[in-house]
This record gives C-alpha cells, sequence and structure tokens, in this order.
C-alpha cells in the first residue's frame, strides 16, 4: 500500500466479514465452501469470525470457490451487487396519503437483508391482519406526528424522533392531527 490512508482503510475492513458477506451472496453454506477448498467446516467458521488467520494459499483459495478477486477479499473492488441504486423516479407508491400511503425506497431480497420505505400514515390504525416477520424495524419521524401501538404499548413519536422494536411484536401506527406525517421505516431481517 503506498499510503498510511490505505493501511488504515484496510485496517477498519474486515476480511473475515468479507468472506462471510459473499459466501452469503453465492448462496453457499459454510460446509460447502470449506468442502470446496479442502479445509475443515470450523477452521472457515473460526476465519469468517475473525479467530483464525488464514494463510495466502487459503485466502486465494476461497477467493477462487467464491468467483472473487483477492481485492474484492480485501474490499477494494465491488461487484454490480454490491451497491444498489434506486432512483426516485423508479420507486413506487401504494396507498394514498389520506388513509395510508406506502412508498418503496429499497425493497429487501434474500440476499439483502434490508429494507426501507416511507411511510404516510392516516388518522386511524389500519385494522388488518398482520403477519409475523423476524428481524428488526426502525423508525424515524420525517415530519409530523405518529403514534405507534407495538404489543401493549402506545408510543407518541413527533418530527426526528425514532423507535427500533423487535419486528415479530404485532405493531401499526397512525398519525395524530391532520397534519401530514412521514416515516422512515427500516426493517432488517436477521
Amino acid at each position: 500500500m503506498p499510503t498510511n490512508a490505505k493501511h488504515t482503510i484496510l485496517e477498519k475492513m474486515t476480511v473475515p466479514g468479507r468472506i462471510r458477506a459473499l459466501r452469503r451472496q453465492k448462496g453457499m453454506t459454510v460446509e460447502a465452501l470449506a468442502s470446496s477448498i479442502g479445509i475443515h467446516k470450523g477452521h472457515l467458521s473460526r476465519i469468517e469470525r475473525g479467530e483464525k488467520t488464514p494463510s495466502l494459499a487459503t485466502l486465494e483459495a476461497i477467493a477462487k470457490a467464491l468467483g472473487a478477486g483477492m481485492a474484492q477479499l480485501f474490499g477494494e473492488k465491488t461487484n454490480e451487487e454490491d451497491v444498489v441504486v434506486v432512483r426516485r423516479s423508479e420507486r413506487r407508491k401504494t396507498g394514498d396519503r389520506k388513509t395510508y400511503q406506502l412508498e418503496a425506497l429499497l425493497t429487501g431480497t434474500h440476499k439483502t437483508p434490508l429494507a426501507a420505505y416511507v411511510v404516510s400514515p392516516g388518522p386511524e390504525f389500519l385494522e388488518h391482519e398482520v403477519p409475523n416477520h423476524q428481524g428488526k424495524e426502525f423508525l424515524f419521524v420525517l415530519q409530523g406526528k405518529i403514534e405507534v401501538q407495538v404489543a401493549d404499548r402506545l408510543l407518541l413519536l413527533t418530527t426526528g424522533d425514532c423507535a427500533t422494536y423487535d419486528a415479530a411484536l404485532h405493531h401499526k401506527l397512525r398519525r395524530k392531527g391532520s397534519a401530514l406525517a412521514q416515516v422512515l421505516v427500516v426493517l432488517v431481517t436477521v
């Protein structure tokens, strides 16, 4: 590395984390990757957790098995799917601002466990079946005032407030008052 800045960047990146992320993107189990490169799955698991430092030969074998280069393991190169851009013109909305509107900023996939929406809740809680989903949900009030009911708790949030909770808990929201309310909702599945 020619400069100290590059050393600093590399120190902040984790090669074990990149290995795990690339393996998951390929839909491979620890067992499958370990078998393909001829090492024990426990050893690969310890490499992914940063508990073992792999040899250069092992790193090269991992990169090859993942269809990646060494630069990618070190975070110096991205794949097309590493960066997702959704243009404003590509976003889709459903519903209406008077009752309940949902605008998809980023929809999650099996490879990307993150989804983000802008919700404009109506003045009433929607009474509907709520499917159980796993993970964490994060709310950030962009404007207005809302009430969030999470299980037996009722929370009042205003512009700039945020809350997070287990997404498996029954939850719903509504705006308070007549002014438009908008909420950034981020879902992370685990």
